[in-house]
């Protein structure tokens, strides 16, 4: 995701289970996508020693949280930078099992990461001058990493992917394109629509602007040369009106507020579920 628009810069699809099925896996399919100078915000689930050298192979800096398996005694760092920052280096773990030893005998044998810390949190970044890149402007931009969150959250439930309904996998992987497709043409809309209230894409409302787009649909259809023009740039002007709010260190609970129902699945067509039995329910 691209932090400044939301917009999906790629995506990497896995079967549900099995060996490199995990975020991490997916992520070294997207490293070619990265440029030098590039910044990649991610948790702590990306704080390892691998991915970090491959990163910087890349040209391309992180900004990750501290894993938990990790270690960081700001005591004990080997330049400290101040009470709160300091740089650590780290010593090349064991070679994990999907990486070959060709690649494992390329790795460097040490890293020097930069750490820096607040009150509820420690920082991990390749960003290692501390005049250019003070410490406060780091775990700043870490809590941008929300942003990623709260995109995940409208395309599950405002693009209603949280349920996919192809059945084969060739299938779902068209569904899930489709879907993203259209979820970065309302992004594109969004970026436009800055132009007219001079503010970021970031604080125009997503569920809007998709709200928006679904009521101009047909007016669109039928509109041609000026007359198009100008209800689009109508429906700019009204997908600008719906500014979001500023939410900084904004966190939600990991929990589902929608009760499961207390009925059984059904695993048959509605004809077929009708004559069998377990489906019978008591009369009331």
């Amino acid at each position: 995701m691209c932090l400044g628009s939301g917009a999906l810069l790629d995506f990497a699809v896995a079967p549900y289970e099995g060996k490199e099925t995990g975020e991490q896996a997916l992520l070294r399919k997207l490293l070619y996508h990265l440029r030098d100078g590039d910044i990649l915000l991610g948790d702590a689930n990306f704080e390892n020693y691998f991915l970090l050298a491959l990163l910087l192979q890349a040209k391309a800096d992180v900004v990750f949280e501290k894993n938990g398996s990790r270690i960081i005694d700001f005591r004990k760092c080997d330049q400290k930078l101040g009470s709160k920052d300091g740089l650590f280096k780290l010593k090349r773990p064991v070679k994990p099992e999907w990486m070959s030893q060709e690649l494992y005998d390329k790795m460097p044998e040490d890293l020097v990461i930069r750490a820096v810390r607040n009150k509820r949190r420690i920082v991990v970044t390749t960003l290692l001058d501390a005049e250019e890149y003070p410490r406060t402007e780091i775990i700043a931009l870490y809590l941008k990493r929300w942003h990623v969150e709260s995109d995940f959250d409208v395309i599950k439930t405002t693009m209603k992917m949280d349920m996919l309904r192809c059945k084969s996998p060739e299938m779902v992987r068209k569904e899930i394109s489709v879907n993203l497709l259209v979820y970065n043409m309302i992004r594109a809309l969004m970026g436009k629509a800055v132009v007219y209230i001079g503010k970021t894409p970031r604080e125009i409302s997503f569920k809007a602007a998709q709200e928006t787009l679904v009521s101009f649909q047909q007016t669109l259809f039928g509109a041609s040369g000026d007359w198009l023009e100008e209800k689009i740039a109508n429906m700019l002007e009204i997908i600008g009106l719906h500014v979001v709010g500023n939410r900084p260190g904004r966190s939600d609970p990991r929990a589902v507020k929608k009760r499961p129902k207390p009925h059984k699945r059904l695993q048959h067509p509605r004809g077929q579920a009708r004559r069998l039995k377990q489906y019978q329910g008591k009369a009331a």
